[in-house]
């Protein structure tokens, strides 16, 4: 488990390094580049975890319950709940990324893969449910 030391950091001393590890993200110009830097950077849980995370943050986008996503990427609800919250008060940089992403045709072939395997999950949890649709393809009730 990821763990942080107990004993903190100078403030300014923190903020240099938050400061160097944004920075970091800036000079990389591909694909390649950040793959091995994360690669060298974060564990193999870490990295599942960052996945995840964002993962959590494009279901959410397109309409999913937070249970299902939970259900699919084998989450637990607090995780999304966490995801969830960022996204409705805080979530600038999930938003901002979500957007970048929608713009890129191999995001949009990988999250039609996402979405397929999302409906087929829910289909075989709960065979009488029919897949929630995202917001903007639910009908609107003019009463």
């Amino acid at each position: 488990m990821t763990q942080v030391s107990r004993m903190p950091l100078p403030k300014g001393l923190e903020e240099q390094m938050h400061r160097l590890f944004r920075r970091s993200f800036v000079h990389l110009q591909s694909e390649t580049d950040v793959s091995s830097f994360l690669e060298d950077l974060l564990t193999p849980t870490e990295k599942i975890m960052l996945a995840k995370r964002l993962a959590i943050a494009v279901l959410l986008s397109k309409g999913h319950t937070q249970r299902d996503v939970g259900k699919i990427l084998k989450v637990s609800l607090p995780t999304v709940n966490d995801v969830s919250y960022s996204l409705k008060y805080r979530g600038a940089g999930y938003k901002k990324v979500i957007d970048k992403l929608n713009k890129d045709q191999l995001w949009q072939d990988i999250l039609e893969g996402i979405e397929e395997t999302l409906e087929h999950f829910i289909k075989s949890a709960h065979p009488t449910l029919t897949p929630r649709l995202p917001k903007e393809q639910r009908p609107v009730d003019h009463l």
